[in-house]
């Protein structure tokens, strides 16, 4: 299983504090079998540059080495804050999960427009990369997420949704159907400590697949 939003290494932004913090962690996704993390910091481009972004993410990641054999397989990203001119921002392609082709981005939390889209449409048409929306389940309160979700999935724009989304009552059902419906999507702990916001991969796998059958747990198993 992939996690594929996580906030893991130590010190990079309001995830993990420590490299203690990061290898408990690590430890309970294992638990819950995740074979492979992405960790994603947050990136903003209004207070950081690709390049400081890209030093401190692998001075924070070389702090965890070397992982125990059984720990998860780390893969690097970022979680891409939105802003004007991203579909034509070349050096995103430093940020992306891996050699994926996948970039995850965290839309504003404000009213979205059709401008929007089409930038992030950009990111695939230009750039190469296919957008994976972070936590979209986050989006559901305000409408953004049912109002512009046929013009996301048309563009090929893939959805992450939230492990916890799934265990708690309201937005799930919603989120259910999308996955029924065989859009591309990815499911993330966005895990940030051990505590609020620990990982619960393990508990929203076994709610999906009581729900659509083991088959759908092949869903997050492959980028």
């Amino acid at each position: 299983m992939i996690d594929l939003h996580s906030h893991i290494l130590p010190n990079m932004d309001d995830g993990s504090k420590s490299v203690e913090m990061s290898y408990k962690m690590l430890e309970l996704l294992a638990q819950q079998g995740v074979d492979t993390v992405v960790a994603t910091p947050h990136f903003y481009p209004t207070k950081d540059t690709p390049e400081a972004f890209l030093s401190r993410r692998q001075a924070a990641f070389e702090k965890l080495q070397p992982l125990p054999e059984h720990f998860p397989k780390v893969l690097l990203g970022a979680e891409v804050a939105y802003f004007e001119g991203i579909g034509d921002c070349e050096q995103l392609r430093e940020l992306q999960i891996g050699q994926t082709g996948l970039i995850l981005v965290e839309m504003p939390f404000r009213d979205w427009s059709g401008r929007m889209i089409r930038e992030l449409e950009r990111l695939a048409l230009g750039l190469g990369l296919t957008p994976v929306l972070a936590h979209v389940d986050r989006y559901l309160g305000s409408n953004q997420l049912p109002k512009y979700q046929h013009q996301l999935l048309d563009r090929g724009i893939a959805l992450q949704y939230n492990a916890d989304a799934f265990l708690k009552m309201g937005h799930r059902r919603y989120l259910l159907n999308l996955v029924k419906q065989g859009h591309n999507c990815y499911l993330g702990s966005d895990a940030h400590n051990l505590t609020t916001r620990a990982p619960r991969m393990e508990e929203a796998c076994r709610y999906i697949t009581q729900k659509m059958g083991t088959d759908a747990r092949d869903l997050f198993d492959e980028y």
